[in-house]
């Protein structure tokens, strides 16, 4: 394990330190120096930079960690002062990103976001280098540097044309996908909320589930259990504070999921302090409230078997007056309480509310009918003899062509009810076109 030292302006270093503990890397010591703006020359002022010097001269250390992030002059005047790698926040999510990078896709994407992270780097090594301040970017040689620097700007315009690609047919697919009747739900929120085991609970998948941040880095879809109609589900990569904008923007092709999702589940996890949750909340809402206009959302309190019920009490009062109109669902994705109200929230989204009933005549052309229009609408049946008396329900906006097919095919008694009164209610009778007679 790489030991490491902190260098911060900020007393709060939990996150930064769950991130090097994501990452392997032991940090040793902690440098605070309160400031209201980091010092433009090496982020902590000289005298202290002097001292944090002297602390670790006799010290195996391997990494210089600051907590925030670095401007290329600042990266270079303290790997001069240290002469150790020197690594700011967004170099460590990075790293993080990509260690959990498994699938082509997502390995890619953390290619580009490093290549964008480390031009301006680049940039400021080949100026100083050519000033003759030091001979190259960590120590390549001032050449070395330099056609790096072009080979990785014509790589990342390699990437991005691929990355681009891959998004068009993740639009491709989710245009079938809504035509062929399916519904996406994706599960969206701060780093290691518990949405991997969420989604296991309810889709009865076996995502990989890990305690370490970032470990979901690919979208994974499965299919919702105990819904009617096909609704799916897909986890995706968790948001953290001050994200790095070359990520937002190296993974928009998956975040696509997110924003382009006919319901999204915002999970946050309640067994954290209310600082805590509401700064993580904050952060989430801030990512997605641009990009998903009105669309259907829940906010979804997760690990509600580790607190108190006074606990969740709190939390829901310091929730619900920032989620607004929002619903607020508490559940425990480990024991499974709370997931049938979850569960009702997402049948939702299926929208199969507008409900059929008629009378079809035995034939095989009425069994076939029956077995098509099952892509995209719930239907039960029960033969009486002369007749199949049948109950479909599906979506407003298939209702007239689905009434359309069963005149085609002979049935009588058509009649539709959009409340679901229940079977042998019969609401409105249908004309020919499909229309209601009132």
């Amino acid at each position: 394990m790489r030991k490491a030292i902190i260098l911060t302006t900020n007393e709060d270093t939990t996150e930064i330190r769950s991130l090097l503990d994501t990452l392997g890397v032991s940090v040793e010591h902690e440098f605070l120096q309160k400031r209201v703006l980091p010092h433009k020359q090496g982020y902590l002022g000289p005298g202290k930079l002097t001292e944090v010097s002297d602390a670790i001269s006799g010290l195996n250390i391997e990494l210089v960690v600051i907590n925030g992030d670095l401007r290329p002059s600042q990266h270079h005047y303290l790997e001069m002062k240290f002469q150790k790698e020197c690594i700011d926040r967004p170099g460590v999510i990075l790293g993080i990103f990509a260690s959990h990078a498994h699938t082509p896709e997502a390995i890619e994407q953390v290619k580009l976001a490093k290549l964008k992270y480390e031009l301006p780097f680049l940039r400021e090594w080949i100026h100083k280098a050519k000033r003759g301040d030091r001979p190259g970017f960590l120590a390549g040689g001032a050449y070395a540097t330099d056609i790096y620097y072009e080979h990785a700007r014509s790589q990342a315009r390699r990437i991005e044309k691929r990355l681009k690609d891959l998004s068009k047919q993740r639009e491709i697919l989710r245009t079938k996908r809504h035509e062929s009747g399916y519904a996406l739900v994706s599960l969206a929120g701060y780093t290691n909320a518990g949405k991997s085991q969420l989604m296991n609970r309810v889709c009865e998948a076996t995502t990989e589930v890990d305690d370490r941040m970032f470990s979901t880095l690919s979208t994974t879809t499965r299919k919702v259990r105990g819904v009617d109609g096909t609704i799916l589900m897909s986890d995706t990569v968790g948001f953290i504070r001050d994200l790095p904008p070359d990520l937002i923007s190296a993974f928009k092709s998956t975040l696509e999921e997110i924003f382009y999702a006919d319901m999204i589940l915002l999970v946050i996890d309640v067994s954290e302090s209310l600082s805590s949750i509401k700064m993580k909340l904050t952060t989430s809402l801030e990512i997605l409230m641009p990009r998903i206009e009105r669309r259907e959302m829940t906010v979804v309190g997760n690990k509600i078997d580790k607190v108190t019920a006074e606990h969740v009490k709190q939390v829901r009062q310091t929730v619900e007056p920032i989620i607004g109109s929002y619903p607020l669902v508490v559940v425990s994705a480990l024991t499974g309480l709370g997931i049938q109200e979850l569960v009702h929230q997402i049948a939702k989204v299926g929208r199969r509310v507008f409900t059929i009933y008629a009378r079809l005549p035995p034939t095989s052309q009425s069994y076939s009918f029956l077995s098509k229009v099952r892509a995209n609408a719930t239907v039960s049946e029960e033969p009486t003899g002369k007749y199949v008396e049948v109950t479909i329900k599906c979506r407003p906006e298939d209702g007239p062509r689905i009434i359309a097919m069963l005149e085609s095919i002979g049935a009588i008694d058509l009649s539709t009810d959009a409340n679901q009164t229940g079977h042998g209610q019969y609401g409105a009778s249908i004309g020919k076109e499909g229309a209601p007679l009132g």
